[in-house]
């Protein structure tokens, strides 16, 4: 990546998203370093790749597109991967939340409907030699049920109602990030908690996302 300055530039683009998410109140190293390692200019379209770090959704395949690094983060920082032994992701997009996720957690398991876009977020995770992500191309509002319990489970995209049969595939004291509201309004981060049989939910702020529909698929 030479166009702009080259691979420097990029670095100084990566430290100043670092400074920016610890100045909206982000501050977990865990965190921190998953934004500093991962190269979102990898999983940009070459021709927006200057773009990658400006606070912004850019396109990507199949009339998709990126959620803005800052809005990602926040929605990571109340899902709190760090250490979990598996996750599940709602919504691969271009794979870069999958990569994130994976310098936090040991596996993580990523569904996505588009198989144009599935195939290119492989390719885009073994270019930066990222091993322990699994992609699927499937619906993935029906969960994972071979592979689960799951410790984390995040959405990508939002959704009318939280999907109980994907919510039922935490594990116990498993934690589950889900967009809620309609697609033509901002959404609320629901914070799910499974305790044994029951379901603590908590609001931490508000989204706007395009909606994770069967049959489609959305960002990240």
């Amino acid at each position: 990546m030479e166009e702009g300055g080259g691979v420097t530039d990029f670095w100084e683009a990566r430290a100043g998203l670092i400074l920016h998410l610890r100045q909206l109140g982000i501050t977990d190293g865990d965190i921190l370093r998953a934004f500093e390692i991962v190269p979102h200019e990898v999983f940009v379209p070459a021709d927006y790749a200057e773009y990658a770090y400006r606070e912004s959704s850019l396109p990507i395949e199949c009339g998709q597109s990126i959620t803005a690094p800052t809005i990602l983060a926040t929605m990571i920082a109340v899902l709190a991967p760090q250490g979990a032994s598996k996750v599940l992701e709602v919504g691969t997009g271009s794979g870069y939340s999958a990569a994130l996720l994976s310098r936090m957690a040991r596996r993580v398991f990523t569904v996505e409907r588009h198989r144009a876009l599935a195939s290119a977020a492989q390719i885009r995770w073994r270019q930066i030699g990222f091993t322990n992500i699994v992609g699927l191309n499937d619906d993935g509002l029906g969960g994972l049920s071979q592979q689960a319990p799951f410790d984390r489970i995040f959405l990508t995209g939002s959704v009318p109602e939280i999907p109980e049969d994907v919510i039922a595939q935490l594990a116990d004291g498993g934690v589950a990030v889900v967009p809620v509201g309609a697609p033509s309004d901002r959404q609320s981060i629901v914070r799910v908690e499974r305790v044994d049989d029951s379901f603590l939910e908590s609001e931490h702020g508000l989204v706007r996302l395009s909606p994770l529909i069967p049959g489609r698929a959305r960002n990240l």
